[in-house]
């Protein structure tokens, strides 16, 4: 039986609840570029120069743990059962959404999901024991909204991610609106988390744990990892010195580079305008 799930956090919970291979899929898809066009592998490599080139970890590591995450879900129709263990935030939608749609072609084992309103890392055992009795077949259905979503979300143009239809991923929607509210708005041109950010600093500098805590979001949205690369960001762009951006740095938002305003997200209307 082969577990996905969403990282090690995950992992750690799972590993004393169920018994097969556990792959723990690690990646913050939501930042960095998330390109068209590119299989698994030459997906892998951008994101790995992405995560190194962010300070998340040095290139050769990363690239060694994509090359071997790859070669394992390469291999999942080897096992009788593969278990995806995702939660609800946009983190592990987009994760779950990438998953399905590399699955999706796969004729041989039964595939099954478990995903809930609730964070697998903070889970205690008997919690996962019972989600995963409870876990529900993946259908035709799962792999088409799936499909959809990966593909809008690696669109150089995203907005045909609201216009999808997602009745069988019920947390799907909500999470790809949280994506797009990442898009410059109307209103001031900040992304929500740019906003908030500079909304808590406005007293002043805080310490790095309370400006977590006053950006933090539920569902959650990113780690202290992303934050302080996002703070890195702003301070070069001239944004955290009580002042209007000087430049926009490049940022990627899925298959689209963020370089103006081109696309905006309209929070009057909820919808992206441009």
């Amino acid at each position: 039986m082969l577990h996905i799930t969403n990282g090690d956090h995950a992992v750690a919970v799972l590993s004393g609840v169920v018994s097969g291979t556990l792959l723990p899929w690690r990646d913050v898809l939501h930042e960095g570029p998330v390109r068209a066009g590119l299989s698994l592998e030459e997906l892998s490599r951008e994101r790995a120069a992405f995560i190194a080139a962010a300070g998340w970890g040095a290139l050769p590591a990363v690239e060694k743990e994509f090359q071997a995450r790859d070669a394992a879900f390469r291999r999942a129709g080897e096992h009788d059962e593969i278990v995806l263990w995702f939660e609800h935030d946009l983190y592990d939608q987009l994760q779950l959404i990438q998953v399905l749609e590399g699955l999706s072609a796969l004729r041989g084992p039964p595939i099954s999901l478990v995903c809930e309103a609730e964070y697998l890392g903070r889970m205690k055992p008997e919690r996962a024991a019972e989600l995963f009795a409870l876990r529900n077949p993946v259908t035709r259905r799962h792999f088409q909204e799936a499909g959809a979503a990966w593909a809008a979300f690696r669109a150089p143009d995203p907005r045909a991610l609201e216009n999808l239809k997602t009745t069988s991923l019920p947390f799907l929607a909500a999470a790809l609106r949280r994506h797009l509210q990442e898009f410059p708005w109307t209103t001031d041109g900040l992304s929500l988390l740019e906003r908030r950010i500079v909304q808590a600093l406005e007293g002043g500098p805080l310490p790095f744990a309370q400006l977590f805590r006053a950006v933090e979001e539920d569902p959650a949205f990113l780690g202290d990892a992303v934050l302080e690369w996002h703070l890195q960001r702003l301070r070069e762009e001239g944004l955290l010195e009580g002042k209007k951006r000087r430049r926009r740095l490049p940022r990627w938002l899925g298959g689209h580079e963020v370089k103006d305003e081109t696309l905006r997200w309209d929070p009057a209307l909820a919808r992206l305008t441009g």
